[in-house]
């Protein structure tokens, strides 16, 4: 097998060694979860702005349909 890089791995930094290459790993794995939390924020944050937005169209839609038959039922009803 030929030593070409994958172009899905990550860009190889000089191998380091002792407390330097442990501290080097530590900080790409940091990174990627600093990433993965943001990504997971965003979807989060988008799902439950989707759901505001249907529940909000739920009420008014609830409450249009309340205003109407106020208005037909109070058209019905005239005291003398």
């Amino acid at each position: 097998m030929s030593s070409q890089t994958d172009p899905q791995q990550e860009p190889q930094a000089p191998q380091l060694r002792g407390e330097a290459g442990w501290k080097a790993h530590k900080d790409r794995i940091k990174a990627r979860n600093d990433a993965a939390r943001a990504a997971g924020k965003a979807e989060r944050a988008a799902r439950e702005n989707a759901a505001t937005a249907k529940r909000r169209a739920d009420e008014d839609r609830i409450d249009a349909a309340l205003v109407r038959a106020h208005e037909s039922s109070s058209r019905r009803i005239r005291p003398n």
